[in-house]
């Protein structure tokens, strides 16, 4: 008999009310590292750009004064973690809803959430 111990990680459910609308979109696994296990994966609570590639947010300045500088505009949030592994797959993308900011996946995502920038770009993502 074969037995194997395999390890999921799992993200903070990011929702803050049960109310929200998501479309269907393609992700892209470019940019994408994969794992120990060679896989690669969109995480639920990410931001996604109008290419279906998981945006990534880079921080510049000095405390009090950081500017938060996106790869791409958002044009939603991945509702479900999904394996992009093996190349493109649909995702349920979040374009309107209440989420808590400090549970979106990605470095500097719950600090660029609550920019004038984030706020332009997905106006009816609001935050608790």
């Amino acid at each position: 008999m074969y037995a194997k111990t395999v390890n999921y990680d799992n993200t903070p459910e990011f929702l803050a009310a049960e109310h929200h609308v998501c479309f269907s979109a393609t992700a892209v696994n470019t940019g994408i590292t994969a794992d120990s296990s060679g896989k690669k994966y969109v995480i639920a609570g990410s931001l996604i750009d109008a290419n279906g590639k998981v945006v990534t947010i880079t921080r510049s300045g000095s405390s009090g004064a950081y500017t938060y500088t996106p790869s791409a505009a958002p044009v939603g949030i991945a509702f479900h973690t999904v394996d992009v592994t093996e190349g493109s797959q649909t995702i349920s993308l979040m374009v309107e809803g209440y989420v808590i900011a400090e549970r979106l996946q990605g470095t500097y995502v719950a600090e660029y959430a609550v920019t004038d920038e984030f706020k332009t770009a997905l106006p009816e993502i609001k935050l608790r």
